[in-house]
């Protein structure tokens, strides 16, 4: 007689510790990096350390609700998600409608004290629409029914954001869409000539805007100006070199201090190194690490196509990001001026990379041990299928696929050509 399950379920822990994890340490660097530019605004170091907390308890709030959800039901959300993100990012390029920081125009002011960016929530949406609507229509992925839908929205929200102007998070998106694309299905020389095309743009992109072609010659040769345009550059390195292998201790490094530019946001990994040294870079390392492979394998044994594809893309933005910001901080790309996921300052990037934290753990969430093991009725293995008792004779053939067949995820249906 087979015996029915309560809904018990577990969810993936080692990926909501290194969450976890990072978020704290995100405090902790808000905190020391933002303490004296605080000061001097607000008589109150701990001015921006508060909106922080404020925005990682809403963040964990909602983290917790898109974990107990279940994800499929999230195609009612995608398309209506996508149009309100598409809104505000032309909301944000109407004069007197957005607010101006830093030469680009990126937030709306909801409150005097709370702003939103809605190139972040653009993130989530594309990935949203592209996992549900890649998922249902995996079937014809690379045909031209599929392809040009495609190619529209992710050029659509990038263009938009690319108009703020903000090059480094229209990057993220394009780089996580194709991501997406690519594991939906199409065939590899599809992908090659749609990711060459991005790649192109990009170039003309960086080459066309002075600034942008400015910031490309810094990366070449930062001493070539160190006073001007390599000013950044060189003191994010100054502040890796100054840690040394410790560092100087948290709260006591000297480069936030009016050397570093924006060291609690764009910077942050570099003060990061200059107060907890190498041990604290490698650790920061091996934890998106850790999170890159907890998704990785959330996506491979995920229940259909659409959660694979979403948790893909959701690993891909985070993990993506998070090397983009470190290696701009080590000089190893040039200046893009994204964020690092859970330890920069700014609360609708913190917010919303813990909903899509949420999303993934509802991706992995699986069946308890214990009520697993209650569901195998006696004389049946692991798989729920009867035993087939191997042949006694030493000669007798072996099982069937059993050395010979690689195992592939469940929702892997046709091979590339």
């Amino acid at each position: 007689m087979r015996r029915r399950l309560p809904r018990t379920t577990t969810y993936d822990l080692p990926l909501l510790v290194v969450v976890l994890a990072l978020l704290l340490l995100g405090l902790a660097m808000v905190y020391s990096a933002s303490g004296i530019t605080a000061l001097d605004a607000n008589d109150d170091p701990g001015t921006y350390l508060a909106q922080q907390s404020a925005w990682a308890a809403l963040g964990l709030a909602a983290m917790f609700v898109a974990a107990r959800l279940d994800y499929r039901r999230l195609r009612l959300f995608a398309a209506p998600l996508l149009v309100v993100s598409a809104v505000l990012l032309v909301a944000v390029l109407i004069p007197g409608v957005g607010v101006r920081v830093g030469g680009a125009t990126r937030w709306l002011r909801i409150a005097p004290i709370i702003g939103l960016q809605p190139a972040e929530l653009a993130k989530l949406a594309v990935i949203l629409y592209l996992g549900t609507w890649l998922g249902a229509h995996r079937d014809r992925v690379g045909s031209w029914r599929v392809s040009v839908p495609f190619l529209v929205v992710t050029a659509t929200v990038a263009g938009l954001v690319v108009a703020e102007p903000d090059l480094g998070t229209a990057i993220v998106i394009v780089a996580v869409a194709l991501a997406m694309y690519f594991v939906a299905g199409a065939r590899l020389r599809e992908f090659a000539a749609v990711g060459g095309l991005a790649v192109i743009v990009g170039l003309a992109l960086a080459v066309v805007q002075p600034y942008r072609y400015e910031r490309l010659l810094t990366f070449v040769d930062p001493w070539s100006n160190p006073r001007g345009t390599g000013f950044q550059t060189i003191q994010m390195l100054y502040g890796l070199a100054l840690g040394g292998p410790f560092g100087e201790g948290l709260g006591a490094g000297k480069e936030k201090f009016g050397f570093l530019p924006a060291p609690y946001t764009d910077s942050i990994f570099a003060v990061l190194g200059d107060e907890l040294g190498l041990v604290g870079t490698a650790t920061v390392i091996l934890l998106f690490l850790v999170l890159a492979f907890r998704g990785v394998r959330i996506a491979l044994r995920a229940q259909d196509s659409t959660g694979a594809i979403l948790a893909t893309g959701i690993t891909v933005w985070l993990a993506f990001q998070a090397w983009l910001n470190m290696a701009v901080v080590a000089s190893l790309m040039p200046m893009t001026g994204i964020t690092l996921p859970f330890i920069s300052y700014g609360g609708s990037s913190l917010c919303v990379g813990l909903i899509a934290v949420g999303i993934l753990l509802s991706i992995g969430r699986t069946p308890s041990a214990q009520h697993a093991r209650l569901s195998r009725a006696p004389g049946r293995g692991r798989n729920g299928r009867p035993r087939q008792p191997a042949p006694r004779d030493r000669r007798g053939d072996p099982r069937a696929g059993s050395r010979d067949r690689v195992p592939l995820p469940r929702w892997s249906s046709r091979a590339r050509g």
